[in-house]
């Protein structure tokens, strides 16, 4: 088991001699330059993708589909949904829903699949317009609306039904009047159309947010005309995605689209339909089909993958150093090995051109002929790389052992390789203190007349004669041992590690 694990282990280190004069890969200015360059370049494009991914500026996957309603889809228009107000475009003046001359009173129920009818109060809201009129707005906000499918067995829905009518007194607010007959007819005898802003929804991809898109519609209103307009609200589904690392689904409903069918009628029919005179219905209700977008927005591993694809390009542009680092190396190496051989080959000026073919060989201010040069450089290049073979390596090294076989013979080499020293007996000797000696010691000191010392003149250091040799002998063996630790090579390029190795003369001379 634990074999196993260590053959799986994917954290193994390379063991390095410690020889810190030993430089094993060859590096150069221009590489280090490039590297920093390319680096720079890499980390700068790094965070300028995930500064853009975190500002929303990546756009999102969106898929749409149109689908049908759920069991019981539910769209919940909180704040304004719509405002209708008189076109004030025209240049009439006379507003129908001016709440002192009121001409055309507004009625807005909830009609559900029960047959209930609410009556919900209108809100009305004044402003002023930069040309100094008053515009007044009908207001409806916080509505509910619903629907079901219609093959379900219990269809559900909720309505919403808005009608223009001619002012009633019994139906007033507070504050609220009905013109008279005059402004009425004066009323009707000019243009009239009346105006509708709706507010639509939209997803924001950038802020994440639902925001409200206004429409437009402009209607036209007649005395002896009915207009019907039915608008057809599309609901839709919200799913969004954006988790960091992980998926993070978020599920929103909307108003995402409308339709609008407009009807003509005369009076007659509205006072068949709805036993009074009505001058235009809007009718509110949600479709069957709803449209559903799936958002998904770019996670962290998705911008590392593109960050990557980039940086692994830019990066690609360092086998251009990689090349120069290699011919670099290849160049230093032959020349050590030419001026191993031929000491003078550093005092040799050769000048290259970008593409590293020679131009000139000067030596100490003497040109030489290029063509014969470049022969005479070629064939050592040639030379000095096939000294560089590992199969050369261990031809050299069979020679050495040929010559230390020749000078030492095959007895004296093995005698050499075999150490009989043990490191116990070194600690035997150096580290266990020797308590018999000492105490001896110290029972012949005390019988010893320190008037005999005198007499005898005998130094006291005499005395300790024995001990001190000892110490002696014993850290001359310790250094004796410790010798083949404490090599030492001089780091001279001109000077091999063998010069101060003197052979022995063979045994049988």
């Amino acid at each position: 088991m634990l074999y196993f694990l260590q053959s799986i282990d994917q954290f193994g280190v390379q063991q390095k001699l410690q020889i810190p004069p030993i430089n094993p890969t060859q590096k150069s200015v221009f590489g280090g330059l490039v590297t920093l360059t390319l680096y720079s370049i890499s980390l700068g494009y790094f965070l300028f993708q995930f500064v853009d991914w975190q500002q929303n500026n990546k756009l999102p996957k969106v898929t749409s589909l149109q689908q049908q309603i759920n069991v019981e889809q539910k769209l919940k228009l909180q704040g304004v949904f719509a405002e209708i107000s008189y076109f004030q475009e025209l240049s009439h003046q006379i507003d129908p829903f001016d709440p002192q001359n009121m001409i055309l009173q507004p009625l807005l129920v909830s009609s559900s699949s029960y047959y209930d009818q609410t009556p919900i109060n209108a809100t009305f809201q004044y402003r002023k317009t930069q040309e100094g009129k008053t515009q007044n707005k009908l207001l409806i906000e916080d509505i509910v609306i619903s629907n079901s499918p219609i093959s379900s067995q219990d269809h559900k829905y909720t309505n919403y039904q808005l009608t223009f009518t001619y002012c009633n007194p019994e139906l007033l607010q507070d504050g609220q009047k009905c013109a008279n007959q005059d402004l009425i007819n004066k009323y009707f005898q000019q243009d009239n159309y009346f105006q509708i802003l709706i507010y639509l929804e939209q997803f924001d991809p950038r802020n994440k947010q639902i925001t409200k898109i206004p429409k437009f519609f402009v209607f036209e209103m007649m005395q002896k005309s009915y207009f019907q307009n039915m608008f057809t609200l599309k609901s839709g589904d919200l799913i969004m995605d954006d988790g960091f690392l992980f998926p993070n689904s978020n599920q929103q409903t909307y108003l995402s689209d409308l339709s609008v069918l407009t009807t003509q009628f005369d009076q007659e029919y509205a006072q068949k339909a709805y036993g009074q005179d009505i001058i235009a219905v809007l009718y509110f209700n949600l479709d069957q089909v709803k449209t559903v977008n799936m958002v998904e927005y770019p996670k962290i591993s998705e911008i590392l993958a593109d960050t990557g694809s980039i940086i692994s390009w830019i990066l690609s542009i360092s086998f251009i150093v990689s090349k120069y680092n290699e011919n670099l190396s290849n160049d230093k190496a032959q020349k050590d090995i030419i001026t191993m051989y031929y000491h003078d080959f550093n005092d040799f000026i050769i000048q290259k051109n970008w593409m590293g073919q020679i131009k000139k060989v000067n030596y100490k201010g003497k040109d030489y002929d290029l063509k014969k040069s470049i022969e005479i450089l070629n064939k050592l290049d040639s030379i000095a790389i096939k000294k560089m073979n590992y199969l050369n390596l261990q031809n050299e090294v069979a020679k050495l052992q040929l010559i230390l076989q020749e000078h030492l013979g095959i007895q004296q080499i093995k005698k050499y390789l075999q150490s009989q020293y043990k490191l116990e007996s070194l600690f035997d000797k150096l580290g266990i203190p020797d308590i018999n000696y000492q105490s001896s010691l110290n029972q012949i000191l005390p019988q010893i007349d320190e008037q005999l010392v005198q007499n005898l003149q005998i130094q006291p250091e005499i005395i300790n004669d024995p001990a001190n040799n000892k110490d002696k002998t014993l850290l001359l063996e310790l250094e004796e041992r410790m010798e083949i630790l404490d090599l030492q090579v001089h780091q001279n390029p001109t000077t091999s590690i063998y010069s101060s190795f003197q052979f022995p003369q063979k045994i049988n001379d």
